[in-house]
């Protein structure tokens, strides 16, 4: 079926078609034609374009033009499996490359499986929409690796259909080449086969032949033909990693380069108001410039550390942000005051006054909370051949080039991106916000007016006080039970952005009128999507809170859970196998406390226990987690639970330690040492079960179960000690 998100967007484009004419806005939907107009950016080359995204050169090498940066994550592999599949390639000659940054490879697949139910719509309905989504993508030049869409979107809908497309025509041509019919022909290994003459022909023969003819609707293999999906595949990134040779964007040199620092505004999203010491500090060894705009100064020197040293040296002055001198106390009583007076229903009905002895109540927070990649903000700028050369690891190439063409003042076509692996992204890096890529523009800026080669390098403190955040929030919950303890009805108020509101929708089948209201709070940070968005925030209060409800009807919360999902269904199987994995015995055992949760997050299901004990710090220290995680049908279960594994320590941080806190203005924190995220001593056994439902659709990955460490955890804490409602648990400025 098609969402309520879909419908919206798609009567903005029909409203537009009446303006303009219904007819000529459908020819021009229909007529999209996402290869030609791929290669029609690609240019005069030998390699052929057989398919959207997919080369063909005459030797018979494919080559994957994909979208997906590598920021550890392993989507290019898994990329890579599906088109060997579907299209029959030969792994040992077959590539994985980025596309262009340009419009005409927008992601407008992951866009059409975000907001479109997979199989619900088929003929000239699925044409028209896919037509529709191709065109809405390119316009908004959605290009971007983020929100579990690489795998599940861009490759199971755009690339697979791509693949068995092209694998249908090249079966098609070489069977006529060979003069054979073409249901005895068969594809194998980047070649046609017709096994009765013994005649072959390698892809690259018929490659120029296909890129000529219109792609057939595709007629996908069966699952149980694949021999690279569903496999642990070697990841194609571990090579080079292993010998240091991938280039990352800090890793970028060009010849004659100068090193630019940056100096933040003092106070939290404000302003520079003054440098009152520039001419001292232009004396300083090795600084050639100072660059001071209103957000932010910049020291270019002769080497990184000089300008670095010479940024730390200016005196600033600051004015405060339009919300004046930040201070998370004050920030935290007028969250809580909006969200209890929310009234804008965005699920379920007019919400109802809910009373009596028998009301359960919570309220559940969490803080701000930053990205911290370990590889810092960087971006390299340089003029090469009359145009701007622009370096950076990013999430969304097409966003920071047309970033960059904003603050150079160039061309579209003057101005070349060149993306750059990332170390560590987690939405800090992604392109559907300006405000995700300042180090792009601040470094554009830079160089416009010193000329030369300039590389742009944030330090931590810079980081912590320049970037955008994820967002605050805060859950007010009620709920009434009937008489089997289940909920008859449940609100829950929120403070969090309109557009993210979705994400509050709960997982379970039997649960009575549901109301989510929102305050339409605004962060009161630059905001910036995070790994798992708002879901980290919203399955907290939701889990937390269905263990309290567990706790006021008397039941075990695994059972309480069962119980409210329909017998044998999918979800019932992901509990039911995590309950196992960890031997449930109940919310404590011995000195033990023993947490659940469960989610429906980014298309794919998960169910996590975490065991905790207390320490003598009285501290909590977490000792095993386990997830069951059903993908559906996972491209590559080894990156699948590579990616749980990582999005667990993930959420540990952010549940025990991290957190950013404001007073008098300022960011309190600057650096690890105050800014604590789990490390090695934090180290707990992760045990995962990546599990298969092949019916289902292919989920996302890398941010399923972050969402599920913080009520995890704090439902064990609360087995032993006073029940935390408020993130971090651990935390010196709370």
């Amino acid at each position: 079926m098609i969402s309520r998100r879909a419908l919206f967007m798609t009567a903005g484009v029909v409203g537009g078609g009446v303006l303009v004419g219904a007819v000529s806005v459908g020819a021009w939907i229909n007529g999209y034609n996402e290869r030609a107009i791929q290669d029609a950016v690609l240019g005069e080359r030998s390699a052929k374009l057989v398919a959207q995204w997919i080369q063909i050169a005459p030797d018979g090498h494919v080559t994957v033009l994909g979208p997906a940066t590598e920021m550890g994550q392993g989507a290019q592999t898994s990329l890579l499996q599906i088109v060997l599949d579907e299209l029959d390639a030969d792994p040992t000659r077959t590539t994985y490359a980025l596309c262009p940054a340009d419009p005409a490879f927008s992601v407008h697949d992951a866009l059409e499986g975000a907001l479109i139910a997979e199989g619900s719509l088929d003929g000239w309905a699925e044409k028209f929409v896919h037509g529709m989504f191709g065109r809405m993508a390119s316009l908004a030049q959605m290009q971007f690796t983020g929100g579990s869409t690489a795998v599940a979107f861009t490759g199971w809908k755009g690339m697979r259909r791509a693949a068995a497309g092209a694998r249908m025509l090249l079966a098609q041509v070489g069977a006529e080449r060979m003069k054979v019919p073409v249901s005895e022909v068969v594809t194998r290994d980047g070649a046609v086969h017709h096994e009765g003459s013994g005649q072959s022909m390698h892809y690259g023969e018929l490659a120029e032949e296909v890129a000529l003819m219109p792609l057939p609707e595709p007629v996908y293999k069966d699952r149980a033909e694949y021999k690279y999906i569903g496999t642990r595949y070697p990841r194609i990134d571990i090579p080079d990693k292993v010998f240091g040779r991938p280039i990352y964007g800090i890793d970028e040199q060009v010849e004659g380069m100068r090193y630019a620092a940056v100096a933040p505004p003092p106070l939290a999203s404000g302003t520079i108001a003054s440098v009152s010491n520039q001419a001292a500090v232009r004396k300083m060894r090795g600084v050639e410039a100072i660059v001071e705009r209103e957000t932010f100064v910049a020291v270019v020197a002769d080497n990184p550390w000089r300008a670095e040293q010479a940024v730390r040296k200016l005196a600033l002055t600051g004015t405060p942000g339009p919300l004046g001198q930040l201070d998370t106390p004050t920030l935290r009583a007028d969250r809580l005051a909006q969200t209890k007076a929310a009234a804008n229903v965005l699920l379920g009905e007019a919400e109802v006054p809910l009373e009596g002895a028998d009301l359960v109540e919570a309220t559940y927070e969490t803080p701000h909370y930053a990205h911290v990649p370990m590889e810092p903000m960087n971006c390299t700028v340089w003029e090469d051949g009359g145009k701007h050369h622009v370096a950076a690891g990013v999430q969304g190439m097409l966003s920071a080039r047309n970033a960059a063409v904003g603050a150079l003042g160039r061309d579209f076509d003057d101005v070349v991106l060149h993306p750059r692996s990332i170390g560590g992204g987690f939405g800090r890096r992604n392109g559907l916000m300006p405000e995700a890529l300042t180090f792009v523009t601040q470094a554009c800026e830079v160089q416009k007016e010193v000329g030369g080669a300039v590389k742009l390098t944030w330090s931590r403190e810079a980081e912590l006080r320049m970037s955008p955040f994820h967002q605050a929030n805060v859950g007010v919950m009620q709920a009434k039970l009937g008489g089997d303890g289940l909920p008859t009805d449940w609100t829950m108020r929120i403070y969090t952005p309109l557009a993210l509101a979705s994400e509050a929708e709960h997982p379970y089948d039997k649960v009575g009128n549901y109301t989510v209201s929102s305050a339409n709070g605004e962060p009161a940070v630059p905001y910036c999507v995070w790994r798992s968005v708002d879901k980290f925030n919203l399955v907290h209060f939701i889990e937390g809170f269905v263990d309290e409800l567990a706790e006021a009807a008397g039941q075990d919360p695994v059972a309480y859970r069962m119980a409210l999902l329909e017998p044998g269904s999918r979800k019932a199987r992901v509990l039911a196998r995590v309950a196992e994995m960890s031997g449930w015995k109940g919310s404590k055992v011995g000195d033990k406390g023993y947490g659940v949760a469960f989610a429906e997050a980014f298309g794919s299901l998960v169910a996590m226990v975490a065991e905790v004990s207390i320490d003598e710090k009285k501290e909590p220290k977490v000792h095993q987690v386990w997830c069951a995680v059903d993908t559906g049908t996972p491209v590559n279960p080894g990156s699948v639970e590579a990616q749980t594994q990582g999005a667990v320590f993930w959420g540990l941080s952010a549940t025990l330690y991290d957190g950013l806190f404001f007073r008098d203005g300022e960011i309190v924190q600057s650096n690890f040492h105050s800014y604590r995220v789990a490390t090695l001593r934090d180290a707990t056994k992760v045990h995962v079960d990546v599990m298969v439902s092949p019916d289902a659709p292919v989920g996302g990955a890398g941010e399923t179960a972050t969402p599920l460490v913080a009520p995890a955890v704090s439902n064990a804490i609360a087995a032993l000690a006073d029940r935390p409602r408020s993130l971090p648990i651990v935390s010196r400025f709370a």
